[in-house]
């Protein structure tokens, strides 16, 4: 796993202290070691959980900044370890669904076999 990644999933937490001991439960069951894509799915779990906090509204925001059209590890990260746990079939999911950006909400739709309106 790239360097990028690591740190944009550790520095997450740094920038959202919601996030913390998710990243010290993440580094503790990992023997001190930074797994971004586990990270990730942690950090998606979490967000489900706090939904419609402000917060959460934020951190999408932030995943929305890094992720690009084009295909790089960073997007891949975000595309594979958050995005494609947001299930459709899950409704506890629909208002996060409803908070994406629209290059998160384009993959989102291509992952789902979804038709972009």
């Amino acid at each position: 796993m790239s360097a990028i990644c690591v740190a944009f999933s550790a520095g997450a937490a740094f920038k959202f202290r919601e996030l913390e001991s998710t990243l010290a439960e993440h580094l503790k069951d990992n023997n001190g070691e930074i797994l971004p894509h586990l990270l990730m799915a942690d950090y998606c779990r979490c967000v489900e959980s706090a939904a419609r906090t402000e917060w959460v509204r934020h951190f999408l925001y932030y995943l929305e900044e890094n992720f690009s059209d084009e295909n790089n590890e960073l997007s891949e990260l975000i595309s594979v370890s958050f995005l494609e746990h947001l299930s459709p079939e899950d409704s506890s999911t629909n208002f996060l669904i409803g908070c994406l950006g629209p290059r998160m909400l384009k993959e989102y739709r291509r992952i789902f076999g979804q038709e972009i309106i």
